[in-house]
């Protein structure tokens, strides 16, 4: 649980969502204007910014519901998240550690996946149509799980198939016992999957909020680095940032240009 009043990431993510709607009116997500066209690929994180939760996270929590030691042990489980989203363990160290102590079903997977899509980044929820219009040049790259990312993407109009992400593994019964280590996120994490996956036959623009995203623009893999800090505000990220953008309001005026 985090940032007070008992809210988990969740929760606090649909009160603020709910905070930026005005009382009684229905929900509009979709705002009037197409925004602006670009002639590069745009690259987007996906956990903490096309969401404003971190979806593994969730399904943990999930996964704890009857634990009388729940709480605790959330806390600890987003400790290692956001250790590994700063950099300061590896990537794969962070997921390991936390695949390790997860117990989840597909069921449960499918759930929690329906649940994350509802968890949209208010600002990136209020430009649906950007998505929507764009989606030939923008690809989702992400340390994240495929199963739980594909119901987002289809609020956003982003085609299944422009996603990288890990993969579940499942026994007979549909228990997770792990990822699937057959893939180029898993063999190499996201400067693998950015090598095959994107093309590079024009620039690319990376937009994230962690240093796994940073680190393709370290690498010469990308041609910008957007810091998208919306959720979190990760200072390491943003002082090595091209630039920053608060809100895909802020994207939308980088994409522009000067």
């Amino acid at each position: 649980m985090i940032r007070g009043k008992g809210y988990g990431r969740r929760e606090y993510a649909l009160y603020r969502v709910a905070l930026t709607r005005p009382s009684g009116l229905t929900p509009q997500p979709q705002s009037l204007e197409k925004g602006p066209r670009f002639d590069f690929m745009l690259v987007f994180d996906f956990d903490s910014t096309l969401v404003s939760v971190e979806a593994l996270d969730e399904l943990f929590a999930r996964s704890m519901a009857s634990a009388p030691d729940r709480l605790v042990r959330i806390k600890e489980f987003e400790e290692i998240t956001d250790l590994g989203m700063a950099g300061t363990i590896s990537a794969e160290d962070s997921l390991a550690r936390r695949l390790a102590v997860l117990k989840a079903d597909r069921s449960m997977v499918d759930e929690v996946g329906a649940e994350v899509a509802q968890c949209l980044s208010p600002s990136v929820e209020r430009h649906i149509d950007f998505f929507e219009s764009n989606s030939e040049r923008i690809y989702v790259i992400s340390g994240g799980f495929e199963d739980l990312i594909r119901p987002s993407l289809h609020r956003l109009g982003i085609p299944a198939h422009r996603l990288m992400a890990h993969r579940f593994q499942y026994d007979a019964d549909g228990n997770v016992t792990g990822m699937d280590r057959d893939t180029d996120m898993a063999r190499g994490g996201k400067p693998a999957a950015l090598r095959t996956f994107v093309p590079h036959d024009s620039s690319i623009w990376m937009v994230g909020d962690g240093a796994t995203d940073l680190e393709l623009r370290t690498l010469g893999l990308v041609d910008r680095f957007i810091a998208f800090t919306e959720n979190r505000h990760r200072e390491p990220v943003v002082a090595k940032a091209d630039a920053v953008a608060r809100s895909m309001d802020e994207l939308l005026d980088l994409l522009d240009g000067p």
